[in-house]
């Protein structure tokens, strides 16, 4: 296979089905694939991943000869219309999805009177496949998200969860909250997750 630079390939992408086909088998494609900046794709999460087989879109299938019978070509479709990439489906008019699972919604954790009493409590994050993308949400947000959930776009979103100081000498929770996320980016491999918060590594910090 052709090596392709970092830079021009998109990875981790994911079709519920209905929206390619392996080129050598004509069959219906379902799962992780990725893409090149030349238009191709290829199954697999990352070009690592084998065995590597290239799929295309449905649409760009030449259309079938007639049989002697003239039995006509029938397109498949899912049943529903929510495709992760929906390029190929938006450009037939089929712009309204049935039971599309949903984005995660952000939420601002904030530390409750137990958390006080506690000294620290759990904040929770998703990140957007492989962007620099963070959204805080609420640990039951995370949970559907750790458990893959059907309501929710799982597929897109790592999920992760840091404990939070609060309380305590002021520069210790500061270096011991910078030092909590500067290790969940390295063991979870969630680059950009500590310029996320902007040095705000003592915010809720209440004091002694």
């Amino acid at each position: 296979m052709t090596y392709y630079p970092k830079s021009q390939i998109k990875e981790n992408q994911y079709t519920n089905g209905g929206e390619f086909v392996i080129v050598s088998s004509q069959e219906n494609y379902l799962g992780y694939y990725w893409s090149t900046s030349k238009g191709e794709f290829f199954t697999g999460k990352t070009p690592n991943d084998k065995p590597t087989q290239k799929i295309q879109i449905a649409s760009k299938i030449p259309a079938l000869e007639k049989t002697k019978t003239k039995t006509p070509t029938i397109e498949p479709f899912p049943d529903t219309y929510f495709i992760v990439d929906d390029a190929y489906y938006q450009s037939k008019g089929l712009s309204k999805y049935k039971d599309a699972p949903r984005l995660p919604v952000q939420t601002l954790s904030k530390p409750t009177d137990q958390d006080i009493q506690n000294g620290f409590f759990n904040r929770y994050f998703v990140r957007k496949g492989n962007e620099f993308k963070f959204i805080e949400i609420s640990k039951d947000e995370y949970n559907k998200f750790k458990d893959k959930d059907t309501s929710v776009q799982w597929q897109l979103y790592t999920p992760t969860r840091i404990k939070w100081d609060i309380q305590g000498d002021r520069e210790q929770v500061y270096n011991g909250n910078k030092t909590v996320i500067s290790l969940t980016e390295q063991r979870e491999n969630l680059p950009g997750f500590t310029l996320f918060f902007r040095k705000q590594f003592d915010k809720f910090w209440i004091g002694k």
